[in-house]
């Protein structure tokens, strides 16, 4: 049965399926990859001819290299799932062969491998719940890389001198990728197989070696096979280098060898962004202590990832990103155009490749054997430009290795036009690349202000470099200038656009000039692997002139990281085919405007703040809402006492762990505002040191008079205190905190939170005794109100309120300061209902009072429920 009708019969889309013709040794088969959005997800295959190896090993051999798991043989026994990337006993893992007669006794086992089934992991489930345990195999990008960075290390040991070494090694990789692909896709026969330069001694055989790169000078072309010295690197380095592009460790089966014509361009992308994302810095070498030992050096690996805020972009976004905003290009424009494409922060050059790719496929619809990737290079309609010259060399890399899959491929063209290098913001990197495009995308670095350099010269170019922006925001700026009237954009940027202060003035610009059409929010969820960088994505095109502005926008939600298939389950949700999706929920949303916060609410939240609104009032119309106090210099202020007199001093140690003896009277307890948890009564163990009677400052001859223990001890950190900013600026004296507070509240029954918690967390100081450094309390009107606000801000309808207007940080982490929670809403019927008011005090009281554990975890979700129960009763149905 040929792959696409198999695929057909498993409910794939037959013409979406990508059929060829493979060989290992003499057997041959067909084979088909389906595709879940834009990643291939399913494997299809029927052997053609059979001669000495087996075609399940064949068809999985090939799943492997493709980077499909899961696949189905089918052959004259009748039908047999396998996965690629699973062993046992070192054979391929397989399900039992089902007979073709026994097809409707095995319905459910094949109905695993259905598109939506396949999806939600249901043939792992099955396997794993009925056969022994597999042996996981890595993708071939991580074996190749592992390979190679060995090699890498080991070059770095051995070599007389570290100089050079891996720079050469970099573009020594860079050549053999190309020339395996060239050589298994048999694009050059006259080129000599690198092979051929190793010989069974282990020898280097030079002059071959020197062969093959001349001829792929002649025959491949692009200015990649020009000269390369290999001087620095040892010789045995170069030979396993070669074998191990050739030869697999881990693979099972006695036909196993690496064949680069079935491995997608951009995993060989992958595998090399993958190698430049550490550096090895060699460690000076130790004293030779025999002259006949062999030399060797120390190696100290560095992960470069997060240098410069540069993050690696998970393939399903490139391909999202890229798809889409290619298709708001063609719904706004003539359908024959070729759009001119831009990633100026360009790195790796996946988008680029995601973007040929998609363009590809359209083009070959209208003239399929036309060498379409040719015409799209050569005619200026996809550019990159980088600052980082490795990332320059793998973007050119992965666009050479795309480009071999195309009709009459050679010779390849030269890309140093195409892709270059220079920083992106700036003007004269341009060069002769053309000033405006039709879509621009990519993944910008995500950059602090305070790690930008030529803050000036930025700021004198850029409108949105304001203040405490992000790098980020400036490569928006940039996209929106170049692009062109009708043109489009789509890129991965910071979440904290959507609702960050210093987002303002980006904000402010994209909805002036753009519509937007789709923005991704993925949460607290980790997509860079091994970061905390938390991003949304936005699709963004020209708002066409003369026209009424677009009213709503289509929000994409990424509650939880799908296992697999993310992009499958972007676009699948996007298009309203799975609106049961637990992972991902998309609503529409009013079109933001101007500078403020992006609140991107649905039409059921909006209803249900309408009517929270018409039942309740704000937090601060019934409590007052306050930031805790500064000190300025808390390693001073802030004390713990060591032992006391009852009544007058109390010797003390600060946080430079100096000790003094001081007098009692300034001192104050004092608790951290991260020091504050969830339903507890806030203890503290710190006093600081209040220089204020009445709310006033006390004077220095007073405190000399009055306080000379504690006068003498502040006086010895004079220098330190009279050179805090905010003293100087503000005309303070110099002992005084920088920020005091107001003592009326200070001294008030009160509950206290953190600045930056994972949820609404309040404490309670009920008899109004602690002062607060950091964080932000809230003191309710009346005593009585103290523990049913406690139970009502710390419950779970509150933490879901609170997401839609509060900053995210890591780890999930919201920002609670009194902006944030003035606006609160508080049911009226929790401040009016005695019984009520009884019952949910009553419960927060017992929260405080319980042991951590299970009961009080039981105590903080009655609560919830409570609320919740409120809430519905009041004709409020918020969603979680």
């Amino acid at each position: 049965m040929p792959p696409r009708d198999l695929a057909g019969a498993f409910g794939w889309d037959r013409d979406e399926v990508r059929q060829r013709s493979i060989a290992v040794g003499q057997t041959k088969l067909d084979v088909g990859r389906s595709y879940l959005g834009v990643q291939p997800a399913a494997l299809f295959a029927s052997p053609t001819a059979r001669n000495g190896v087996d075609p399940l090993e064949g068809a999985a051999l090939y799943g492997y290299h493709a980077a499909v798991r899961w696949g189905i043989l089918a052959d004259e026994r009748g039908l047999t799932a396998f996965n690629s990337h699973w062993t046992v006993q070192d054979r391929w893992f397989s399900l039992p062969t089902i007979a073709w007669h026994s097809l409707e006794e095995q319905r459910s086992t094949l109905e695993a491998f259905q598109p939506q089934n396949l999806t939600d992991g249901e043939p792992d489930r099955i396997a794993l719940e009925r056969y022994p345990v597999p042996s996981l195999l890595q993708p071939v990008d991580d074996e190749l890389v592992e390979r190679l960075d060995a090699w890498r290390d080991e070059a770095l040991k051995a070599a007389k001198s570290s100089s050079g070494v891996d720079e050469q090694l970099q573009v020594l990789f860079a050549k053999l990728f190309v020339l395996r692909t060239i050589e298994d896709r048999n694009l050059a026969p006259a080129v000599t197989p690198l092979s051929a330069s190793t010989g069974p001694d282990d020898r280097l055989r030079h002059e071959t070696l020197a062969a093959t790169f001349a001829e792929a000078k002649e025959y491949i072309g692009s200015e990649l096979f020009d000269a390369i010295d290999l001087a620095a690197i040892p010789e045995y380095v170069v030979v396993g280098i070669i074998r191990d592009l050739y030869t697999p460790r881990r693979l099972p089966g006695p036909s196993r060898r690496y064949n680069f014509s079935w491995i997608d361009s951009d995993v060989l992308g992958m595998a090399y962004e993958k190698y430049l994302s550490t550096i090895l810095h060699p460690a000076p070498p130790a004293p030779q202590q025999d002259l006949f030992r062999e030399f060797y050096r120390d190696v100290n690996r560095i992960s470069v990832r997060r240098a410069g805020g540069v993050y690696y972009t998970p393939e399903y976004l490139t391909k999202y990103l890229s798809r889409r905003s290619i298709e708001e290009f063609f719904r706004r424009s003539d359908a024959d155009a070729i759009p001119r494409i831009i990633d100026f922060a360009c790195g790796s050059g996946s988008f680029l490749v995601a973007a040929l790719d998609v363009l590809l496929q359209r083009l070959k619809r209208t003239e399929p054997t036309k060498n379409w990737g040719r015409e799209i290079v050569e005619g200026g309609y996809i550019n990159g430009v980088d600052i980082d010259e490795k990332a320059v060399t793998v973007a050119r890399l992965n666009l050479w290795n795309r480009l071999t899959e195309e009709p009459d491929p050679l010779p390849l063209p030269n890309l140093s036009k195409v892709i270059v290098q220079g920083d992106g913001l700036r003007e004269e990197t341009w060069g002769e690349l053309p000033r405006r495009y039709d879509i621009a995308l990519g993944n910008p670095p995500f950059l602090a202000t305070s790690r930008v350099s030529h803050r000036e010269e930025l700021e004198a170019k850029f409108s949105t470099a304001r203040g405490r922006y992000d790098y980020s925001y400036l490569f928006v700026e940039q996209a929106i200038r170049i692009t062109e009237s009708s043109g489009a954009f789509g890129m991965v940027l910071p979440n904290r656009i959507f609702r960050n202060h210093n987002g303002a003035a980006i904000r402010s610009m994209i909805t002036k000039y753009m519509n937007i059409e789709a923005i991704v929010d993925f949460g607290s969820n980790e997509v860079f692997q091994g970061t905390s960088a938390y991003i949304g994505c936005l699709i963004a095109a020209y708002q066409p002139l003369l026209t009424p502005p677009q009213t709503h926008v289509k929000v994409i939600e990424v509650k939880s990281l799908p296992d697999q298939f993310v992009a499958a389950h972007l676009i699948e949700a996007e298009q309203a085919a799975r609106p049961d999706d637990k992972n991902i929920r998309v609503y529409l949303a009013q079109h933001p405007r101007g500078s403020g916060p992006w609140v991107l609410l649905s039409a059921s939240e909006k209803n249900a703040q309408i009517r929270l609104s018409d039942k309740s009032v704000t937090l601060d119309a019934v409590a007052g809402i306050f930031q805790g106090i500064r000190t300025g210099a808390n390693d001073v202020f802030l004390l713990k006492i060591v032992s006391e007199d009852e009544q007058y001093s109390a010797e003390v140690s600060n946080g430079f762990g100096d000790s003094a003896v001081l007098e009692r009277g300034l001192l104050q307890p004092v608790v951290y505002g991260a020091e504050v948890r969830k339903y507890e009564i806030v203890e503290y163990d710190k006093y600081l040191i209040y220089p204020y009677v009445n709310g006033t400052v006390i004077s220095e001859a007073e405190m000399e008079t009055r306080y000379p223990q504690t006068h003498r001890y502040l006086l010895a950190y004079r220098d330190i205190l009279a050179n805090r900013t905010s003293i100087a600026e503000t005309g303070l004296r110099w002992y005084e905190l920088v920020r005091r507070r107001d003592e009326d509240w200070l001294r008030r029954p009160k509950l206290l939170i953190r600045d930056l918690a994972p949820e609404t967390a309040f404490a309670a100081d009920p008899l109004g005794e602690v002062f607060m450094v950091g964080g932000t309390a809230v003191s309710p009107e009346t005593e009585e109100q103290l523990f049913p606000l406690l139970g009502y801000l710390n419950s779970r309808a509150v933490t879901n309120l609170m997401r839609r207007v509060t900053p995210q940080f890591r780890g999930n982490f919201q920002k609670f300061e009194p902006q944030h929670l003035q606006r609160i809403p508080v049911l009226l019927r929790i401040l009016e209902d005695d019984a009520l008011m009884d019952r949910l005090g009553g419960l927060a009281r017992s929260a405080t009072i319980a042991e951590p554990g299970q009961h009080k975890l039981d105590i903080a979700e009655a609560i919830d429920n409570l609320v919740l129960e409120v809430m519905t009763q009041a004709g409020i149905e918020l969603e979680d």
